[in-house]
């Protein structure tokens, strides 16, 4: 049986039009329902509706002037209204036991970037060495997602469900707009926003601080110092990853992979000496860091060593005429 069914079992019994199978059939859905083997979600209306009509049915027979079988009546009347009594209970209970949330979870590497649609029909953008978790369906008023990485968001404008990413202790909550959340780990949280408006907040343990950006601002978030710094930045600055390119107009050698790291949220170290003689003009795909370096080599002789998480030595040689 359906919800739509069971609702419509209680209002024929309400006005006394039950069949002896339905009420055979009531009986065992409330049996299941006080074994907790049914989960039907019941909205505010819903059960306003089903309390209001024990609430009903209870003062009619409280009301009620027995006439005949005196001692029987009341037996019939408390038991009715214990009937009633349980079945307020049963509608509570399934009020209140929680609806599972399932958590879905996306993931880049070092070489990967994606794009993902969530259950409201926002957009997320990753950015390499990203995750995002996010319900499989939001729940009621409220649009949660985790990040650790960094991610552009496209957010569906809902007034009456606001968008909230959690990210290294800072939250940031919107309504619709666009903005970019830069949180990985043992470094300061950066958001940016291109439309629109954003909250910041960043945790703490008696209260949390907070600052509202407009479009071109960025917050920066500072866990170990509680301090969040707001200052204005180019929209082709932090949403440079994002772009399907990378340009470089005779930038010198050590200047391209200054801002390479920014980009690729990578920490870069470079040994070796005349690195300004190189004079790089060329347009690479962005798609990852490691990419971008192996398209360089053929304009400038260098080695590549991995140093840890998001950590590379480049050893330097010498400029290819």
């Amino acid at each position: 049986m359906n919800k739509r069914a069971f609702l419509q079992l209680l209002q024929k019994r309400d006005t006394g039009r039950l069949s002896a199978r339905e009420k055979s059939l009531l009986l065992q859905v409330l049996d299941r329902l006080q074994r907790r083997e049914l989960s039907w979600d019941l909205d505010t209306e819903e059960a306003a509706e089903i309390q209001q009509r024990i609430k009903d049915r209870i003062d009619r027979r409280i009301q009620a002037s027995p006439k005949r079988n005196y001692f029987l009546r009341p037996l019939q009347l408390a038991a009715s209204v214990a009937l009633l009594i349980g079945l307020v209970f049963l509608v509570y209970q399934v009020l209140q036991t929680p609806t599972e949330v399932v958590w879905e979870e996306r993931s880049t590497n070092e070489r990967q970037k994606a794009t993902i649609t969530l259950p409201d029909g926002s957009l997320a953008y990753l950015n390499t060495n990203t995750s995002l978790r996010f319900p499989r369906k939001f729940e009621p008023g409220q649009r949660l997602v985790e990040l650790d990485g960094e991610a552009f968001f496209e957010v569906v404008a809902d007034k009456a469900a606001v968008f909230e990413v959690q990210s290294q202790g800072v939250r940031t909550k919107v309504l619709g707009t666009s903005f970019n959340v830069k949180a990985h780990r043992e470094s300061a949280v950066k958001v940016a926003v291109q439309h629109g408006s954003v909250a910041v907040y960043q945790q703490g343990m008696e209260k949390e601080t907070r600052v509202n950006l407009q479009p071109n601002q960025m917050a920066t978030v500072f866990p170990d110092r509680r301090e969040i710094r707001v200052e204005a930045v180019d929209p082709e600055g932090f949403l440079a990853w994002k772009a399907q390119s990378v340009s470089f107009d005779l930038a010198t050698f050590d200047e391209v992979i200054h801002r390479l790291a920014a980009i690729y949220n990578y920490s870069i170290e470079i040994e070796g000496e005349g690195l300004d003689r190189c004079q790089i003009k060329a347009t690479y795909t962005n798609g990852n860091l490691y990419a971008v370096l192996h398209g360089l080599k053929n304009l400038v002789d260098f080695d590549i060593k991995k140093t840890g998480e998001r950590k590379v030595t480049l050893y330097f040689n010498r400029c290819i005429d």
